[in-house]
């Protein structure tokens, strides 16, 4: 399930960017104003640099191509499932300040009424993307179709195409993390802290984060497991197309999605902790130069 919004993730994902990279504080600074909107550009220039060069080595017009994108990204549109996520996403803003303003800060019942609005807001987004699936399906064919268009539809020489595009793949991750690292020595100077110092403090975060991380993944893995395996029951129970296994898909879709949200919530206390060490260590560093 592909999908261009926080649902998934819910505010666990915004967490954990801040706690792996992502700085929040001083909002409005113009020095880390600016970092950050280079940042953005560097990132969106990889990506451009990354689609060009997988259209190389298929040997298609990358401007061809791009046009392919733009009238799938049209296509998309049209179907109204981002409307419709977007939707999802302001019901479940509104409900969650309902809760704050309902039930005290900190308590179960908070929690409890929290949990409810993310499992409404999936279910959401759950029925948005059905409704859309065949209309998107479509689109997916349409960008096929005109990007096979642009260039050869056999490529001669598939195993080099294979290694061409495994080559992309790695100038656009080197790409991702030349922008991270140059943003860093931005960001650092914006706030007058020694690069060096600050990248220690980074590497002590990243190795107090990797174990809960890969906790997490083992648990999110775990939950997605057992969503596939309730499918997999759903599909022998009941048949293609009825009701009856429509709801039961569902039942566990959502189950896996509070199984993993859980798993989230879970992670959270080890990496709080490692990003206020990290403030804290950041915070010492002698000034730049």
């Amino acid at each position: 399930m592909k999908a261009r919004l926080s649902l998934t993730s819910l505010a666990s994902a915004a967490a954990l960017a801040v706690l792996l990279g992502s700085p929040a504080a001083r909002a409005g600074d113009p020095c880390l104003d600016d970092a950050r909107e280079r940042f953005k550009e560097a990132k969106d220039s990889c990506q451009q640099n990354f689609q060009a060069a997988k259209d190389a080595c298929l040997n298609r017009d990358p401007l061809c191509v791009e046009a392919c994108r733009s009238g799938r990204d049209d296509c998309r549109a049209a179907t109204g499932v981002d409307a419709a996520i977007a939707a999802c996403n302001a019901t479940l803003t509104a409900a969650k300040q309902q809760c704050r303003a309902s039930h005290p800060a900190g308590s179960a019942d908070l929690d409890q009424c929290i949990d409810q609005a993310q499992v409404v807001a999936f279910q959401c987004f759950l029925a948005a993307v059905a409704q859309a699936k065949p209309a998107l399906r479509e689109c997916r064919k349409s960008f096929k179709v005109c990007a096979l268009a642009c260039g050869p539809s056999v490529p001669a020489n598939p195993d080099g195409v294979k290694q061409c595009k495994l080559d992309a793949v790695q100038a656009y991750a080197d790409c991702k993390a030349a922008s991270q690292d140059d943003f860093h020595v931005t960001m650092d100077a914006c706030l007058n802290r020694d690069h060096n110092c600050v990248e220690q403090c980074r590497a002590d975060r990243d190795t107090c984060a990797q174990p809960v991380l890969n906790q997490l993944a083992s648990d999110v893995g775990a939950c997605n497991a057992t969503r596939d395996a309730a499918i997999q029951n759903c599909q022998n129970l009941y048949g293609d197309g009825t009701p009856e296994q429509a709801q039961c898909i569902e039942n566990a879709q959502v189950a896996a999605f509070q199984c993993r949200d859980q798993s989230r919530e879970n992670a959270w206390a080890g990496l709080n902790g490692c990003g206020w060490d990290f403030r804290m260590c950041a915070q010492a560093c002698p000034p730049a130069g």
